[in-house]
């Protein structure tokens, strides 16, 4: 509440202000995540009446609020829906664990939500492994992009023309217009078949077996967004991707060239036209809204630079990438050099040539690209992985005191005391993260590997870990039967003990709401 009173003392204040400067506290309040709730306040609803109109000239640069029409799901409905279809695509395999690409997404799609109406509210970025070029968003703020759609971007502004859309999706609250007349207590089900809709081009298999279980509900008709929804989040996505900094010509010319494409398109790449219509008029009002606004020359940064290199590796495959990599150093035919060097690095990685791959790294010259925090947890993997243990830790303790929570050297580092082995060490790490990250699903299934039988053979921890990795999964019912085991070992800790029960409560509790989703 203090926050809340600062705020609205600043837009008292504001009275005096210029308009501008106006419209720049709005924004910065937005961002912060308080809008809605110095909206809610009926003191400001006088205040905006009286003294803080906004010019027309700068409308256009303010939160679009979108449609009133938003009470198809409660919030936690939203979230368990989200979550869910998550957890089914994983559950196919489909989902990349590379936490470089995962991190880089989260960091710029966290900004762009910043700029957004839902600043403040958590949004989650996945990426998925396939080819396809494509990205979707789901309900409670959960957006998967593919691993062709970052490789076949031109540059960082296009892909945050793409997020920038999908955000906007979940922003003005299309999805849940579009399911809005199912059975609001099947959210399980229906997860399984928004997830399976998903996952038909990469895996029609297991995609069909998921629709055909819809018992009639046309799953085109939740996925595919009406042609005024597409254009709401072109016109709201633009304003985010230019409040943020990019260039909003980004966006038109980037559909452009996937319609320019697509009709050399002979084997289904460019899914995104196929579940985002772009149709003349779309593109002819992007073009002119862009227009209207100043160009922004961003340079692209590092982390995009680097992170698109890893994405072309496993688009085209080791091989051709290796290939790839000598001919364009050897021509000089690049953006960043250095980013090519990190590229080849990683195709050297994943062809188990550890020292090729070394070598690649150690002609990185520039001190950005040398200590980014992919770079270096490249170059420990690789250490690593060629049986150099102690250099290994060396890179992983100098990238930690820099990046202490950049998941793949905490991850890395621990996986390696594994592997030394130094499993008093490695424990110690890992109850010190679980504490940080008690969410995350790595984190305890190697809890639970270091506490089996075969290592410290710690069996409470063990049945506790194993019970977490099934929680995280949502699937509560097999966490529950781990924490009984848990708690049922003779001789335990009594404060862990202490814990488990109250876990234990907490379980039979989500069970309970499982249910009341047709769980």
């Amino acid at each position: 509440m203090n926050q809340l009173a600062k705020y609205i003392t600043l837009l008292h204040k504001s009275i005096e202000k210029t308009p501008q400067q106006q419209l720049e506290l709005i924004q910065d309040i937005s961002r912060r995540g308080f809008l809605k709730q110095v909206i809610d306040i009926t003191v400001f609803a006088a205040f905006t009446s009286t003294c803080c109109a906004i010019p027309s000239e700068y409308s256009a640069l303010l939160p679009d609020m979108g449609d009133s029409d938003r009470t198809a799901m409660t919030p936690a409905e939203a979230n368990f829906l989200g979550r869910q279809v998550v957890l089914d695509i994983a559950s196919q395999g489909e989902m990349l664990n590379d936490y470089d690409i995962i991190a880089y997404l989260n960091d710029i799609g966290s900004n762009l939500v910043s700029y957004s109406p839902m600043a403040g509210q958590d949004f989650n970025f996945y990426i998925i492994k396939d080819k396809q070029i494509n990205a979707f968003a789901l309900p409670g703020g959960y957006v998967c992009v593919y691993n062709g759609l970052v490789y076949c971007t031109h540059a960082e502004a296009e892909l945050t023309a793409v997020m920038s859309h999908e955000i906007s999706h979940v922003v003005q609250h299309h999805i849940f217009r579009n399911i809005a007349n199912y059975n609001r207590e099947q959210w399980k089900s229906l997860a399984g078949i928004i997830a399976g809709g998903l996952m038909t081009i990469v895996n029609p298999a297991a995609g069909m077996l998921a629709i055909n279980s819809a018992q009639g509900l046309s799953v085109q008709n939740m996925l595919g967004f009406s042609r005024d929804f597409e254009r709401e989040a072109d016109r709201v996505g633009q304003k985010l991707m230019y409040n943020a900094g990019y260039d909003p010509h980004a966006m038109p010319e980037f559909f452009q060239r996937l319609k320019d494409n697509d009709k050399f398109n002979d084997n289904e790449a460019y899914a995104f036209l196929r579940t985002h219509p772009v149709t003349s008029e779309r593109l002819s009002e992007a073009i002119e809204r862009a227009n209207q606004l100043k160009v922004k020359m961003r340079p692209d940064s590092v982390s995009f630079l680097l992170i698109r290199e890893k994405c072309r590796v496993r688009q085209i495959g080791v091989i051709a990438a290796l290939a790839f990599y000598n001919q364009s150093i050897k021509s000089k035919r690049y953006v960043s050099l250095d980013a090519q060097y990190y590229g080849l690095a990683w195709a050297n990685y994943l062809d188990k040539k550890f020292i090729n791959g070394l070598s690649a790294l150690n002609r990185i010259s520039s001190q950005p690209y040398k200590t980014h925090p992919a770079v270096l947890s490249l170059q420990a993997q690789l250490l690593f992985s060629s049986g150099n243990y102690t250099a290994a830790n060396k890179v992983y303790l100098l990238g930690l005191d820099t990046y202490p929570t950049y998941k793949n050297l905490w991850l890395g580092q621990v996986d390696l005391y594994i592997k030394a082995p130094q499993l008093k060490l490695a424990g110690l790490r890992l109850d010190d993260l679980s504490n940080y990250y008690p969410n995350d699903g790595d984190i305890w299934s190697r809890i639970a590997l270091v506490n089996s039988d075969t290592m410290l053979n710690n069996v409470q921890k063990y049945y506790y870990a194993l019970g977490n990795c099934q929680y995280i999964l949502a699937n509560y019912k097999a966490a529950l039967e781990q924490y009984m085991m848990a708690v049922n070992v003779k001789h335990a800790d009594a404060v862990l003990n202490d814990v488990i029960s109250a876990k234990i409560v907490d379980t039979r509790e989500m069970i309970k709401s499982q249910s009341r989703y047709g769980g």
